[in-house]
Protein backbone atom coordinates (compact mmCIF):
# COMPACT_ATOMS: atom_id res chain seq x y z
CA UNK A 1 0.00 0.00 0.00
CA UNK A 2 1.38 3.38 -0.60
CA UNK A 3 0.88 6.70 1.16
CA UNK A 4 -2.11 7.88 -0.79
CA UNK A 5 -4.08 4.44 -0.51
CA UNK A 6 -3.37 4.73 3.27
CA UNK A 7 -4.37 8.41 3.69
CA UNK A 8 -7.46 7.37 1.76
CA UNK A 9 -8.44 4.70 4.39
CA UNK A 10 -7.20 6.20 7.97
CA UNK A 11 -6.47 9.42 6.65
CA UNK A 12 -9.67 11.50 8.20
CA UNK A 13 -8.72 9.85 11.76
CA UNK A 14 -5.25 11.63 11.24
CA UNK A 15 -6.28 14.78 10.67
CA UNK A 16 -8.71 14.53 13.50
CA UNK A 17 -5.46 13.75 15.88
CA UNK A 18 -3.89 16.50 14.57
CA UNK A 19 -6.81 19.26 14.36
CA UNK A 20 -7.09 17.86 18.17
CA UNK A 21 -3.30 18.47 19.17
CA UNK A 22 -3.13 21.93 17.58
CA UNK A 23 -6.23 23.23 18.78
CA UNK A 24 -6.35 22.05 22.28
CA UNK A 25 -6.31 24.51 24.78
CA UNK A 26 -4.21 23.15 27.37
CA UNK A 27 -0.69 22.10 27.10
CA UNK A 28 -0.71 18.47 25.26
CA UNK A 29 1.18 15.76 23.34
CA UNK A 30 1.14 13.60 20.18
CA UNK A 31 2.37 10.37 19.37
CA UNK A 32 3.02 10.08 15.90
CA UNK A 33 3.80 6.48 14.11
CA UNK A 34 5.32 5.49 10.68
CA UNK A 35 2.47 4.66 8.54
CA UNK A 36 2.56 0.97 7.03
CA UNK A 37 3.16 1.48 3.29
CA UNK A 38 6.11 0.60 1.05
CA UNK A 39 7.64 4.33 1.37
CA UNK A 40 8.27 3.81 5.14
CA UNK A 41 9.45 -0.06 5.28
CA UNK A 42 13.49 1.41 5.76
CA UNK A 43 12.67 3.75 7.68
CA UNK A 44 10.63 2.08 10.94
CA UNK A 45 12.71 1.61 14.08
CA UNK A 46 16.11 3.11 12.33
CA UNK A 47 18.21 5.36 14.46
CA UNK A 48 18.59 9.47 13.43
CA UNK A 49 21.82 8.40 12.27
CA UNK A 50 20.43 6.42 10.09
CA UNK A 51 18.39 8.52 8.39
CA UNK A 52 21.27 11.07 8.01
CA UNK A 53 23.73 8.56 6.82
CA UNK A 54 21.26 8.27 3.93
CA UNK A 55 20.46 12.10 3.40
CA UNK A 56 16.93 11.52 4.83
CA UNK A 57 15.35 13.24 7.22
CA UNK A 58 11.97 12.38 9.07
CA UNK A 59 8.85 13.23 6.93
CA UNK A 60 5.52 14.62 7.99
CA UNK A 61 3.10 12.68 5.69
CA UNK A 62 5.05 9.59 6.36
CA UNK A 63 3.54 9.65 9.98
CA UNK A 64 0.09 9.18 11.53
CA UNK A 65 -1.39 10.99 14.79
CA UNK A 66 -2.25 8.08 16.63
CA UNK A 67 -2.53 9.16 20.30
CA UNK A 68 -2.92 12.87 21.94
CA UNK A 69 -2.96 13.39 25.28
CA UNK A 70 -3.09 16.23 27.79
CA UNK A 71 0.43 17.50 29.31
CA UNK A 72 0.78 17.41 33.35
CA UNK A 73 3.01 19.65 34.54
CA UNK A 74 6.49 18.45 34.86
CA UNK A 75 5.88 15.34 32.39
CA UNK A 76 9.17 14.89 30.37
CA UNK A 77 9.80 13.23 27.25
CA UNK A 78 11.32 10.25 28.91
CA UNK A 79 8.02 9.83 31.09
CA UNK A 80 5.90 9.50 28.08
CA UNK A 81 8.49 6.98 27.05
CA UNK A 82 8.00 4.62 29.56
CA UNK A 83 4.36 5.41 29.73
CA UNK A 84 3.32 4.25 26.45
CA UNK A 85 5.77 1.01 26.82
CA UNK A 86 5.10 -0.33 30.46
CA UNK A 87 1.72 1.70 31.01
CA UNK A 88 -0.09 2.24 27.77
CA UNK A 89 -3.38 3.93 27.61
CA UNK A 90 -6.11 1.92 27.42
CA UNK A 91 -7.76 3.74 24.08
CA UNK A 92 -4.03 3.70 22.84
CA UNK A 93 -3.96 1.88 19.42
CA UNK A 94 -0.25 1.85 18.54
CA UNK A 95 2.59 0.14 19.07
CA UNK A 96 4.92 0.85 22.13
CA UNK A 97 6.91 4.02 21.53
CA UNK A 98 10.26 2.86 19.81
CA UNK A 99 12.91 4.71 17.68
CA UNK A 100 11.40 6.64 14.65
CA UNK A 101 8.34 7.92 16.73
CA UNK A 102 7.87 11.21 16.96
CA UNK A 103 6.69 12.75 20.42
CA UNK A 104 5.20 16.38 19.45
CA UNK A 105 4.75 18.62 22.48
CA UNK A 106 2.47 22.19 23.24
CA UNK A 107 3.58 23.71 26.06
CA UNK A 108 2.14 27.67 26.00
CA UNK A 109 1.26 27.31 22.75
CA UNK A 110 4.47 26.25 21.65
CA UNK A 111 4.96 23.30 19.50
CA UNK A 112 7.98 21.26 19.09
CA UNK A 113 9.18 18.04 18.04
CA UNK A 114 10.92 14.83 19.09
CA UNK A 115 12.44 11.93 17.09
CA UNK A 116 12.51 9.05 19.38
CA UNK A 117 16.19 7.68 19.39
CA UNK A 118 18.43 4.51 20.18
CA UNK A 119 18.87 6.47 23.49
CA UNK A 120 17.24 9.67 24.22
CA UNK A 121 15.78 12.16 21.85
CA UNK A 122 16.31 14.00 18.34
CA UNK A 123 15.13 17.77 18.73
CA UNK A 124 13.77 18.07 14.77
CA UNK A 125 12.55 21.42 13.64
CA UNK A 126 10.42 22.18 10.62
CA UNK A 127 8.66 18.59 10.76
CA UNK A 128 4.70 20.11 11.44
CA UNK A 129 4.44 22.01 7.71
CA UNK A 130 4.02 25.82 8.31
CA UNK A 131 0.53 25.48 6.88
CA UNK A 132 -0.89 23.54 9.45
CA UNK A 133 0.70 25.21 12.31
CA UNK A 134 -0.80 28.80 10.78
CA UNK A 135 -4.05 27.31 10.17
CA UNK A 136 -4.55 25.74 13.71
CA UNK A 137 -3.46 29.07 15.40
CA UNK A 138 -5.92 30.88 12.64
CA UNK A 139 -8.71 28.75 14.19
CA UNK A 140 -7.87 29.85 17.60
CA UNK A 141 -6.71 33.57 17.24
CA UNK A 142 -9.50 36.07 17.09
CA UNK A 143 -7.51 38.62 15.67
CA UNK A 144 -5.17 37.59 12.63
CA UNK A 145 -3.03 40.36 13.03
CA UNK A 146 -2.05 37.81 16.18
CA UNK A 147 -0.80 35.40 13.54
CA UNK A 148 2.78 34.85 14.59
CA UNK A 149 3.65 31.55 15.54
CA UNK A 150 2.29 31.28 19.39
CA UNK A 151 -1.06 29.12 18.93
CA UNK A 152 -3.82 30.82 21.33
CA UNK A 153 -2.09 33.97 22.48
CA UNK A 154 -5.68 35.28 23.19
CA UNK A 155 -8.33 38.12 22.88
CA UNK A 156 -7.47 41.00 19.95
CA UNK A 157 -6.68 44.18 21.67
CA UNK A 158 -9.88 46.50 22.93
CA UNK A 159 -10.38 50.37 21.06
CA UNK A 160 -7.62 52.37 23.37
CA UNK A 161 -10.78 54.29 24.35
CA UNK A 162 -12.81 51.50 25.64
CA UNK A 163 -9.86 50.14 27.22
CA UNK A 164 -9.00 52.84 29.44
CA UNK A 165 -12.01 53.58 30.14
CA UNK A 166 -13.10 50.02 31.09
CA UNK A 167 -9.69 50.50 33.54
CA UNK A 168 -10.66 53.85 34.98
CA UNK A 169 -7.56 55.26 33.17
CA UNK A 170 -9.12 58.10 31.58
CA UNK A 171 -9.96 61.98 33.06
CA UNK A 172 -6.17 62.61 33.48
CA UNK A 173 -5.79 59.50 35.38
CA UNK A 174 -2.27 57.20 34.75
CA UNK A 175 -2.16 54.38 32.71
CA UNK A 176 -1.31 51.53 35.41
CA UNK A 177 -0.12 48.19 34.20
CA UNK A 178 -2.61 45.65 32.69
CA UNK A 179 -2.99 42.85 34.71
CA UNK A 180 -4.64 40.44 32.06
CA UNK A 181 -2.26 41.07 29.80
CA UNK A 182 0.95 38.40 29.14
CA UNK A 183 3.19 39.33 26.82
CA UNK A 184 4.79 35.67 24.80
CA UNK A 185 7.62 36.04 22.51
CA UNK A 186 7.70 33.96 19.18
CA UNK A 187 8.34 30.27 18.79
CA UNK A 188 11.73 31.24 17.83
CA UNK A 189 12.44 32.81 21.19
CA UNK A 190 11.31 30.17 22.81
CA UNK A 191 12.81 27.36 21.17
CA UNK A 192 16.13 29.38 21.21
CA UNK A 193 15.47 29.69 25.37
CA UNK A 194 14.67 25.86 25.95
CA UNK A 195 16.73 23.91 28.07
CA UNK A 196 17.66 19.98 26.88
CA UNK A 197 15.56 18.16 29.72
CA UNK A 198 17.89 16.27 32.15
CA UNK A 199 15.16 14.60 33.94
CA UNK A 200 15.42 11.10 34.35
CA UNK A 201 12.52 9.04 35.99
CA UNK A 202 12.80 6.86 38.83
CA UNK A 203 11.02 3.71 36.92
CA UNK A 204 13.37 1.75 34.59
CA UNK A 205 12.97 2.26 31.09
CA UNK A 206 13.21 -0.49 28.39
CA UNK A 207 15.56 -0.72 26.46
CA UNK A 208 15.45 1.02 22.82
CA UNK A 209 18.40 -0.87 20.76
CA UNK A 210 16.53 -1.21 17.90
CA UNK A 211 18.08 0.74 15.26
CA UNK A 212 20.32 0.02 12.89
CA UNK A 213 23.70 2.21 11.92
Amino acid sequence: MNIQAWDEIYGEKNRENLQAFLESQTDSYAILQLKRTDETVEDRFMRYSWLENHGREPEFDHYDVVYVGELSSGTELEDIFVKFNVDHPQDFRGHSLSVSDIVALKRAGVVTCHYTDSIGFRDITGFIPENYLRNAEMALEDDYGMIDGVLNNGRRQEPESETREMRGEKHGQGYGADSGHEERSSVLEKLKNTQPSDHVPNQPKPSRERGLE
